[in-house]
């Protein structure tokens, strides 16, 4: 993995005191990272670090898009975004490498380089819903789901709720559901 340069933080010339940085994170940034589950994206970071003599506050805001799938209707949707996180960087003697324990990186004071990109990819990734699921109907049309699947998915609803209630006693027509019940029926 080639880290891009703007992700790198250059910790020997970083004096005490307060730095911004806006970066932009966008397909080159997730090409770079091997069986990404997002690969296109548009997402906007402000990074603010404090550094002091041991240790360095690192706050990452971000807000954006990530392109992915609709679940409810599996058209391609651009879904917005936005988290801030924070991550401490502690210098000590004793860490030969980087270790990493959560939000907290322990650094050797010697380090040249700090690399922001795995921390960058893993709360971007982090900040995508589990369920991806878009207001299909918000704002203004042409909507981007798949308007033929979300009527078919209404309709499914409706003839649901407007079925008449089968008859316990009828058994001419088999139920779906009559396994469920029988399962029910046997504890």
């Amino acid at each position: 993995m080639s880290t891009p340069a703007a992700f790198v933080l250059p910790l020997k010339g970083l004096g005490k005191g307060l730095y911004e940085y806006d970066l932009t994170i966008d397909r080159a940034f997730f090409a770079e990272f091997e069986e990404s589950p997002i690969q296109q994206a548009q997402v906007e970071l402000h990074l603010t670090v404090d550094k002091q003599s041991r240790e360095m506050v690192i706050d990452f805001d971000f807000t954006g898009t990530v392109n992915t799938s609709c679940d409810r209707c599996l058209a391609a949707i651009d879904l917005p975004i936005a988290d801030r996180r924070q991550l401490i960087v502690q210098f000590a003697a004793e860490s030969e490498d980087q270790v990493d324990d959560g939000d907290i990186v322990y650094l050797h004071p010697d380090t040249n380089d700090f690399n922001l990109a795995p921390f960058v990819y893993e709360m971007v990734v982090l900040a995508v819903p589990m369920i991806s699921v878009y207001d299909c109907r918000e704002g203004q049309p042409p909507y981007p789901c798949d308007e033929d699947l979300l009527n078919r998915i209404e309709a499914s609803y409706a003839t649901a709720e407007d079925a008449p209630l089968a008859d316990p006693g009828d058994e001419a027509k088999p139920s779906p559901w009559d396994v469920l019940k029988k399962l029910n029926n046997n504890n």
